[in-house]
């Protein structure tokens, strides 16, 4: 069997990334969405998301590399490749963009084959994806709301109360400008736990980097420190990102000043080697690959053994797309232990829509593994044709 197309599938949308005043609900990436579709001769066909900044992407997949080795793109690099060569295509697509990628639109683009890859695999085998990433070991996982923090105590109220009557055992709420002003941290967290009640969890993703008079920078020391003093109060489950990327030694840190702290992290790292310093340097208790950055199943299949030997939690991070929720449900489904999956309730028109039958919430606040051969998840055409540009 051989790939015979590698396709970025640009999608443009109109809606804006954020919480909006007056709106029922957030909204992811709503702007741009890219799939990434790869193709066989045997008519095996597997697609996957990717959160990137997909113009460049859809390059990095389909436009023009060069004649050295390390500035290759990805789809002259895999035509006439054997698809279920999974692990040494990953390993020859890490080298083969070396020296512009490694990390960041590169890496995300080898993530997203990488994915389609691990499907096509089950749908060779005919099988569905958990059972050839190891063997499915649940049939559903306890799901949070993720969301983003709104702009009053209020707001975040009335959102609260919203995913606890549609059934979810967990919360997160993240960015939104927490971590600036303390004041105002400490009044929302003050409504979202009098909503939530003793019954459902909260976690907190202030994210790393903040928007100061419209100039992006990462926290300060002292504005790090002085919201987790704040945090400190309500103790949630865990406290996500918080820390510079290139700095994990800061979680650890972190958690000496303060005893509490369960760390998260992981959406913002790539490769074995980066969740490998997360947990030798930044002593992180959850690890949270994202499949669509991580550098997708390959790595994350890696992952388990290095957390078990730590003690250390798995939680993906999926605030995409219906394709990111499978794939993460799978991978989670094969794990000795798992506790939660990140539902992505802010997802835009483009997010929601690729897919034709969208993941639901069961009322015990599960979200079941998708059944079937591959994924288990079916694109929507006409969604994808009405919303495609050209990349």
């Amino acid at each position: 069997m051989k790939i015979t197309e590698v396709a970025p599938v640009l999608l443009r949308g109109d809606e804006c990334y954020g919480a909006h005043a007056g709106d029922h609900e957030a909204t992811d990436q709503g702007d741009w969405l890219l799939l990434i579709r790869v193709r066989t001769d045997e008519g095996l066909e597997a697609w996957s998301d990717v959160e990137t900044l997909g113009p460049v992407a859809a390059r990095v997949i389909s436009g023009q590399g060069m004649g050295a080795l390390g500035f290759r793109t990805i789809g002259e690099q895999l035509i006439g490749r054997d698809p279920l060569e999974v692990e040494q295509i990953w390993d020859e697509l890490y080298v083969a963009t070396a020296y512009y990628g490694r990390r960041g639109v590169a890496m995300h683009c080898i993530s997203a084959v990488d994915n389609c890859l691990w499907a096509i695999r089950a749908q060779a085998a005919g099988k569905g994806l958990a059972d050839v990433l190891g063997g499915r070991r649940r049939d559903r996982l306890p799901a949070y709301a993720s969301t983003l923090f709104r702009a009053d105590p209020e707001a975040n109220a009335a959102a609260v109360r919203r995913y606890a009557d549609l059934g979810f055992r967990g919360v997160k709420f993240g960015w939104g400008g927490f971590g600036v002003d303390t004041g105002r941290d400490r009044e929302n967290l003050a409504a979202i736990l009098e909503s939530l009640g003793p019954d459902r969890t909260l976690m907190v993703d202030p994210g790393w980097y903040i928007e100061d008079d419209g100039r992006p920078r990462a926290r300060t020391l002292a504005q790090t420190w002085a919201m987790l003093t704040t945090l400190q109060e309500v103790q949630p489950y865990w406290v996500e990102d918080f820390a510079h990327p290139e700095q994990p030694d800061l979680y650890a840190a972190a958690k000496r000043d303060f005893p509490w702290l369960r760390v998260a992290a992981g959406e913002q790292h790539a490769t074995i080697w980066d969740f490998r310093r997360l947990v030798s340097e930044g002593s992180v208790d959850v690890l949270q690959p994202d499949l669509s950055r991580c550098g997708g199943l390959t790595v994350a299949a890696a992952l388990p053994s290095d957390a078990a030997t730590a003690g250390r939690e798995i939680v993906t991070h999926s605030w995409l797309t219906d394709l990111l929720h499978a794939y993460s449900l799978h991978y989670l489904a094969t794990l000795p232990e798992a506790r939660w999956v990140e539902f992505n309730v802010a997802q835009s028109t483009l997010s929601a829509g690729v897919v034709t039958d969208r993941l639901a919430l069961h009322p015990d606040g599960t979200v079941g593994v998708p059944d079937g051969i591959g994924l288990g998840v079916t694109i929507d055409p006409d969604f994808i044709a009405t919303h495609q540009v050209a990349g």
